[in-house]
């Protein structure tokens, strides 16, 4: 049974964040989350030069989620490779 501190990673089954597979899969998601929010950004700027404001907020709500994610995975890596 594993240790609640080395839970396993999402999209790497069978791994943990110590475990170089893990370390993968943490920096893929942190990549990923890291793009998304770029674009999210800019399709929020966009909408809000446009003058279509909800459409503008919910993509800044996303990409708020987004950096939520890169967070996350970015706190799991450095968590993993002190492990």
């Amino acid at each position: 049974m594993r240790k609640t501190s080395e839970a396993a990673v999402p999209g790497a089954p069978d791994t943990t964040e110590n475990t170089p597979d893990g370390q993968r899969a943490l920096r893929l998601h942190a990549g990923i989350a890291a793009i998304a929010t770029v674009l999210c950004l800019f399709v929020a700027a966009v909408f809000v030069h446009l003058g279509s404001l909800p459409l503008g907020v919910a993509f800044a709500v996303v990409a708020a989620l987004c950096l939520c994610a890169l967070g996350w995975a970015t706190y799991r890596k450095r968590r993993g490779a002190r492990g």
